[in-house]
């Protein structure tokens, strides 16, 4: 059976935890959280050993210890990361026409002019799972589905390590008993409003049972949601382009609004980004923060800098005003990001030649020992 639209979702499993493991194996099997050691510090991630303790991203590390004492915690390698991505990324250019890379370990491919070469989905993500975690020793699950939004939900209900397809027309059945949660646009918010009623999964969203509460809640987009609760979903995916700009997201494993949690988290983007910046001999002239909150909107706010920059210190103050006049109180947060823009070759004479050479070796002992070994000055590490 040819598919009218097939749309492929990777989401690579835990990992930034996972990423631990492979750096260090005596890992394996062993409950691993990346993050700051310090009582005060933040879980950035958790592996999936760690998780059936409780721990989970966004979780203070004091908490996250309590629940698992024995928790083996490890400092953000932000280099490794990247090295990571770059080589799904890879793979993924290889062997589709079409790919949007939605964060740093999570993909839509655009495969439906494959199935003449593959016309059977399941083995497509066999190929697709199997490539990734040759070129990188990561396990990923992969789902496949007429589109975005139910190839997503079908991933998240079968991790780690998964493989699942979502045959066209069985959209609605394969969602209906999904919690409420699971669908984008319902947050915690609105999962606390309707739930009180009696709606627990997808399908109760269709009942016209609950058809006034459901306006009184939803208003215009209810349409909207039913539609994605149907698996009615044409949201293209949109590949990659090259732009004059690098840019780092993610997103959480659980939402949070936390504003310690995300200036942290964008204080190890700028890091990173300022180096590649220092390494490709450019200089950015602005930044862009973005966040994604439980509704699945996204807000943007740019910042240009006096003149074009590549110190972190410099360029946090416009990160930091940019990211305050984002945040909404009590709003929850799935997904943050930044970008460095307007990119131009680094000006002669934008260090002293003193500050120049200091620059020069921290950035060569992060290339040959990552990010924990050394920071900039003037960007705290409240987590350490």
């Amino acid at each position: 059976m040819r598919w009218p639209r097939q749309i492929l979702f990777g989401d690579v499993d835990a990992m930034f935890a996972s990423a631990a493991v492979l750096a260090d194996p005596r890992l394996a099997g062993k409950p691993v959280a990346v993050g700051g050691s310090s009582p005060r510090g933040i879980i950035a991630a958790a592996s999936y050993e760690a998780r059936s303790f409780g721990v989970r991203s966004a979780m203070p590390t004091g908490e996250a210890l309590r629940l698992c004492p024995h928790l083996v915690l490890v400092p953000p390698d932000r280099p490794l990361y990247r090295q990571l991505h770059d080589q799904m990324q890879a793979v993924t250019h290889r062997l589709f026409p079409l790919t949007e890379w939605s964060s740093i370990d999570e993909f839509y491919a655009d495969t439906t002019q494959l199935q003449t070469r593959h016309p059977n989905p399941h083995s497509l993500g066999q190929l697709v799972k199997d490539a990734l975690h040759d070129a990188t020793g990561l396990r990923c699950t992969i789902a496949v589905a007429t589109g975005k939004t139910a190839a997503k939900i079908a991933a998240d209900s079968h991790k780690p390590d998964g493989l699942v397809t979502v045959l066209p027309g069985t959209e609605e059945a394969f969602l209906a008993l999904r919690p409420l949660r699971a669908l984008p646009g319902i947050g915690p918010k609105t999962a606390a409003r309707l739930e009180p009623l009696g709606l627990k999964t997808i399908g109760d969203l269709l009942d016209q049972r609950w058809d006034q509460p459901l306006r009184r809640v939803f208003g215009a987009r209810l349409h909207w949601v039913r539609e994605l609760a149907r698996g009615i979903d044409h949201e293209p995916v949109v590949a990659d382009r090259e732009s004059k700009s690098l840019s780092h997201e993610t997103t959480f494993e659980r939402d949070t609004h936390d504003r310690l949690f995300l200036e942290r988290t964008l204080r190890g983007f700028l890091r990173d980004l300022a180096r590649d910046l220092r390494q490709e001999g450019l200089a950015a002239g602005s930044c862009t923060v973005k966040l994604k909150n439980s509704r699945f909107v996204i807000t943007t706010k740019q910042h240009r800098f006096s003149h074009p920059l590549n110190y972190d210190p410099d360029m946090w103050p416009n990160v930091q005003h940019a990211l305050s006049e984002l945040i909404r109180p009590s709003t929850e947060y799935r997904l943050a990001g930044l970008a460095l823009s307007s990119l131009t070759p680094a000006p002669s004479g934008l260090f002293d030649q003193r500050r120049t050479k200091a620059i020069e070796a921290m950035d060569a002992l992060v290339a040959k020992h990552g990010s924990s070994v050394i920071g900039l000055g003037g960007v705290s590490h409240d987590d350490e």
